[in-house]
Formats: structure tokens, C-alpha cells, sequence
């Protein structure tokens, strides 16, 4: 299980082993023959999830299917969030990539002839996932090989940090805060002044309850006991998030 804690969605995983803090631009047809270019997306104040695949990848297709059903739409803007599916290989063809698509019911956005991608982000994972964002800063905010359900928060998470115009590895809109009692049982406090809005996500990604926060408390009462994540903001803008249990 990866982990959040109290620091900064982006600022954890940015300086993981394969992480780069800066995205690479690329101007490429995807394989309906649309150009897109990388940094117009990012500057437009979009967050672009890259999605690294090999075809016969079972996990490949799970992912993919995660990101468009469970991910994307729990995101605080799905409108401003791109999905491309990228062949790992430059031997990976359109005519794969096409294929890969319909098969599976897919309808984002697939490439080809783009492996300078797999080597600029670390390699292949089965899947590598990676989120960009960040409008002009064009940051790194998730840079992970592999996936499981259980990433899905922190995939919501990252999306959301690369919405709001946080750097890769700032804590410019990032502020950290402590939950108690965790393990809780019909209320959490957070430290810190300023929250005003808080988000709980299941470890599938699903929002499952949004809320005020009062006093520095949060009624978590209608709650199912389980882990979750929580994500709060400020009328300031400042932005956190952290892991807790409801017993």
C-alpha cells in the first residue's frame, strides 16, 4: 500500500525512485490522426494522465479501465482531466493501439512512436502511470510502474494537486496536518486553521462523503469502518491530504 500520510500528494510522490519533477513535451498524432501537443494541454490548466501500456497486459487493461471509471470521475474537474494510452514501444503499432482500444471498450485517447516517453519517466511496469499537470510549471505528480485498486486514492489525489497549479515537488498550496484520534470512531479533528472543506475517498477512489469542516472537526459517523483518505482545502487555497481508519 503506498503511502500519504500528511505530506503533500505531489511532494511524496515526486521524489520517489523513477520520478522526474518536469514532464516532457511532446507534439505527436494520436492514432485517430488528432495532434495534440503535451505543454499546451498542461498550460491550458489541464492535467494529463499518461498511461504506458504493452499489448497481451492483462493489469493493462484493469488499470485503464480503473482510470476512466473510478479515477477520473471523482476528480474535483473531470472536464479538465486527458487520458492517453501510450504503447511502450516504439514496435507497438497504431494498428495495436486501434485494436487494444476497441477490444476492450475504451475511448480515450491512444498513441504510438512515442517510446521516448517510457524512457524519459523510468521504463515499464505493467503498467507506468504517470500524472502531469500543473499549468506552466508542467510538473510530475505521479510517477508510478504497476497498479492496484488500492492506488486509486492516491491517483484522485495526485489529479487533483496537478488541477490546482501545485508544483512537482512544492509545498505551494500544500499544508500538513495531523488527524485524531485514528483509528476514530464518529469524528476526526485536524490540526491546523483555515480548513473549510473536506473530501473522504474509499480506498477504491470513490468520493464517499463531502463535508464541512467545523472547528477543526469532521462527523465521520456515517462512515463504514475501513481506511480512508481524507482531503481537505482552505479558503486560502492551501491544500492536504492524510490516511484514516474508521472503526
Amino acid at each position: 500500500m503506498r503511502t500519504i500520510t500528511i505530506l503533500s500528494t505531489a511532494l511524496l510522490l515526486a521524489i520517489g525512485a523513477n520520478a522526474q519533477t518536469t514532464a516532457l513535451d511532446f507534439t505527436a498524432a494520436d492514432c485517430d490522426g488528432m495532434q495534440h501537443q503535451l505543454f499546451a494541454d498542461l498550460d491550458a490548466g489541464n492535467a494529463v494522465i499518461i498511461d504506458l501500456v504493452m499489448m497481451g497486459c492483462s493489469p493493462c487493461v484493469v488499470a485503464s479501465h480503473a482510470i476512466t471509471d473510478d479515477v477520473i470521475p471523482n476528480t474535483n474537474d473531470p472536464d479538465r482531466v486527458r487520458f492517453y494510452s501510450i504503447g511502450y514501444t516504439n514496435s507497438i503499432t497504431c494498428a495495436q493501439m486501434n485494436s487494444w482500444k476497441n477490444t476492450n471498450a475504451f475511448t480515450h485517447m491512444v498513441f504510438a512512436g512515442m517510446s521516448a516517453q517510457t524512457t524519459y519517466y523510468g521504463g515499464m511496469g505493467m503498467p507506468t502511470i504517470i500524472v502531469l499537470g500543473g499549468g506552466s510549471e508542467h510538473g510530475v505528480f505521479y510517477n508510478e510502474q504497476g497498479y492496484g485498486a488500492s492506488d486509486n486514492p492516491a491517483l484522485v489525489a495526485a489529479i487533483n494537486d496537478a488541477l490546482a497549479g501545485v508544483n512537482g515537488i512544492s509545498e505551494r498550496h500544500s499544508t500538513a496536518f495531523t488527524v485524531s484520534p485514528d483509528p476514530a470512531d464518529d469524528r476526526i479533528f485536524v490540526s491546523g486553521n483555515g480548513w473549510s472543506r473536506a473530501r473522504v475517498l474509499d480506498m477504491e477512489g470513490r468520493v464517499v462523503m463531502s463535508t464541512s469542516v467545523v472547528a477543526g472537526a469532521i462527523d465521520i459517523g456515517a462512515l463504514r469502518s475501513g481506511a480512508y483518505l481524507l482531503e481537505l482545502t482552505s479558503t486560502e487555497g492551501a491544500m492536504g491530504s492524510s490516511r484514516f481508519v474508521k472503526r
